[in-house]
């Protein structure tokens, strides 16, 4: 055995002998054995969680991905006038960055009416967001172009 050899043996076991000793310890070492069990058990907990948190997360991956290959091949769904209108308001007003105090919408068999002041920056913004919205058919402006607002 070369010397070296020797030495990391002799230093691996002086770590298990003072290791033993003082989990082993006559006076505290139950205290010990008994607090080490307690941390590697949270310590397993933590891991568990986490790996269970990005197990969770990577299923969700996993289905927008399922549900972005089959989209195309989906039938559209057909929506009333009143659940459009609600879309219309939480998808694209709730995003708007302009006034929405005076903003009216009306929506008739898809076809959408847009009408109230807004800020020459902003108003095409809000025409953009309607369109993209999901049953929208077509858009019409009819919002009056104000300054200050």
């Amino acid at each position: 055995m070369s010397k070296t050899r020797f030495w990391r043996s002799a230093g691996i076991g002086a770590a298990v002998a003072a290791a033993g000793a003082y989990l082993f310890d006559p006076d505290r070492g139950r205290t010990r054995r008994a607090k080490l069990a307690d941390q590697a058990g949270a310590t397993m907990r933590t891991v568990r969680e986490r790996t269970m948190a990005k197990a969770r997360y990577q299923k969700g991956v996993a289905r927008g991905v399922a549900h972005k290959m089959t989209e195309p091949f989906q039938e559209p769904v057909e929506v009333d006038d009143e659940t459009l209108l609600q879309k219309i308001r939480s998808e694209a007003v709730g995003r708007w960055q302009g006034s929405k105090r005076d903003i009216e919408i009306d929506v008739r068999d898809g076809d959408v009416t847009v009408r109230g002041p807004a800020d020459p920056d902003r108003a095409g913004e809000l025409i953009r967001l309607v369109e993209s919205v999901d049953g929208v058919r077509s858009v019409s402006d009819e919002m009056t172009v104000t300054q200050g607002i």
